[in-house]
């Protein structure tokens, strides 16, 4: 991305946003929703974003940052004090002991990741609940949806990506992504005008190569493609079920 001014970049993301909140129906009046901060820029790009949004939105609603504690992370004191500061927001922090737990129980020849998400996705619903929020805010942006719905197709056989707002499957908790419409270097370059460091993390994961391989297919599409995200992404909400390769209601070759 050129360079833009930090109104310019903070404008975009808001206008952005405030979309995708509209679009998806993701906040309503009097709605408490509860934000799940990592302490990395795509969280804290979405805390500053809501909280701006809120002053001038029609509807009141309330932010309640949590931020769950892994254990892999430090430095998210100083992440707290800027969110409290600059933004005026308690922080709740909630300890979930994930790595001890990993250590324990966590098998040395696999990937913790997965097991890392359930935990951590268990710890934020749990909370949802105990706190009573409408909606928990990830911080996942357009990039982040496109890629996982090319890593389903390619690796799992599966049409499905990161819906910008779902309900959970038992239905307790609402899912909401207000960055959905937002690219990474959107947000890597308005992060980057925040003082503020992310925290730092002392993760034990190997770095997602699949992920990767699909980010590189990407890019590699955009030379001759230049709107090839977006494209992707409006497919998934433009969906032609008749054309879809099914037989007896299940996919082909199943």
């Amino acid at each position: 991305m050129k360079q833009r001014s930090f109104a310019y970049l903070e404008r975009l993301l808001r206008k952005k946003t405030g979309q995708a909140i509209h679009d998806y129906r993701m906040i309503e009046e009097g709605d408490r929703v509860m934000v799940a901060v990592s302490g990395g820029k795509d969280s804290l790009v979405l805390v500053k974003i809501l909280s701006l949004l809120r002053r001038a939105a029609p509807v009141e609603y309330e932010l309640m940052p949590v931020y769950v504690n892994s254990g892999f992370d430090s430095g998210f004191d100083r992440v707290k004090a800027w969110i409290e500061d600059t933004l005026g927001l308690d922080v709740i922090i909630h300890d979930a002991y994930i790595r001890e737990i990993l250590d324990t129980v966590g098998d040395p020849d696999k990937s913790p990741c997965a097991l890392c998400s359930r935990l951590r996705r268990g710890h934020l619903y749990s909370l949802a609940t105990q706190m009573g929020a409408d909606s928990i805010a990830l911080g996942h942006h357009l990039d982040d949806i496109v890629e996982t719905f090319l890593l389903r197709c390619f690796y799992t056989g599966q049409i499905g990506a990161m819906a910008p707002s779902r309900v959970t499957d038992d239905g307790k908790n609402r899912i909401i992504r207000p960055l959905a419409y937002c690219t990474s270097e959107l947000i890597d370059a308005y992060f980057s005008r925040l003082e503020v460091e992310p925290v730092t993390v002392e993760c034990p994961a190997r770095p997602d190569g699949k992920r990767m391989l699909v980010r590189d297919y990407i890019k590699r599409l955009e030379r001759d493609i230049p709107r090839v995200r977006y494209s992707l992404f409006a497919a998934l909400g433009n969906i032609d079920a008749r054309s879809l390769c099914t037989k007896g209601g299940d996919p082909c070759g199943s």
